[in-house]
């Protein structure tokens, strides 16, 4: 592989990570500014995003 096709991975690696840090945000905005984890939503769904969860 070329330096410069090496470059463009690199850039582009860049690129999709930054993407990705916005799209976290605007979902973070769009839930009030809470933080989801994977592990809630394993354990309770779609309850897991609601502002009022409540777990019998």
């Amino acid at each position: 592989m070329s330096e410069e096709m090496g470059g463009v991975l690199v850039f582009g690696a860049i690129v999709m990570f930054v993407v990705e840090q916005r799209g976290v945000a605007e979902r973070k905005v769009a839930r009030g500014g809470r933080e989801i984890g994977v592990s809630n939503l394993i354990a309770f769904g779609s309850a897991a995003g609601e502002r009022k969860t409540r777990i019998e």
